[in-house]
Parts: structure tokens; sequence; C-alpha cells
């Protein structure tokens, strides 16, 4: 299981290596054409908006696998090792219940404008791919946090 987590997490690396890249070319193209050519592209600064979400829900998901994402250890480092796996369990519960809830919102909004056929004003992208990251990045958080529940309950490593 382990394996395949570290898998996911770098293939989400590498998708946002790519995508990274890919914003900056954009951005100095864009840069180019303004102040050389007296142009630009107009669809650009959406599809960087877009681009951004995406990172961060993608990223999301390899900060969880490392376990660096933000929290409060004031009151954990505080408590004895029992009551710490008690609150470690209840904090990967919270989180997987909360991303999964959020996830079935997002999935219902993704089939819905993929349904429609929705696409952004400028740059014509399909809504449904913008929204099907976000849901990609709240299920790949989720997982993370039940295999890692998995593992504290079983003692095992990951």
């Amino acid at each position: 299981m382990r394996r395949s987590l570290d898998a996911f997490a770098r293939l989400c690396t590498a998708g946002l290596s790519a995508l990274l890249l890919g914003m900056v070319t954009l951005i100095c193209l864009n840069v180019v054409l303004r102040y050389v050519f007296g142009a630009s592209l107009l669809w650009a600064d959406e599809a960087l908006v877009f681009a951004m979400v995406g990172m961060v829900f993608l990223a999301s998901i390899g900060v969880s696998r490392r376990d660096q994402h933000l929290r409060m250890t004031l009151i954990t480092q505080a408590l004895p090792d029992g009551a710490k796996r008690v609150f470690s369990a209840l904090e990967y519960l919270a989180t997987a219940g909360v991303c999964l809830f959020t996830a079935w919102y997002a999935w219902r909004s993704t089939l819905l404008l993929h349904r429609r056929g929705t696409v952004s004003n400028m740059a014509e992208i399909p809504l449904w791919l913008a929204h099907g990251v976000v849901l990609v990045g709240l299920v790949g958080m989720a997982v993370v946090a039940l295999v890692r529940l998995y593992a504290l309950l079983a003692r095992k490593d990951i």
C-alpha cells in the first residue's frame, strides 16, 4: 500500500511540475506578446486561475501523503501516547469525512457541468475539468487519511 501511495504522490508531483512549467511559459509568452507586439492572449488569465486551483488540490494529496499539512499540535504534544493515538484516529476520520462529504458535492457539480457542456467564458475550458481536479484532490486526501487511519489502528508504518 505504501508503494501505491508513493507512486500516486509522485504522479501528482509530476503533474504539478508540468502544470507549473506550462503556467510559467504561458505567463512569459503573454508578457512578450503584450509588451513587444501590443497584443495578448485574452484567455491566459482565466486558464492560469484554473491551473492554480488545480495545483493547490493536486499538491494537497502529496502534502497529505508526507504528513506535512498544517495542523495545531499544541494539544496533541501534551497528551500521553494512548490519547495521541485516539486523537490522531479522530483527526483522520474527520479529515476523510470532510473530504468525502465535499467530494460528493464536487462530483455532483462536475457531473452537471459535464452534462451541460459548460465552458469558461474566455478560454472555453470545459468547467468539468476544473471541477474534476478539485474532486481528485479531495478524494486523494480522503484516501490518504483512511490509509493513515488503517496504519494507525493496525500499528503499521506507511
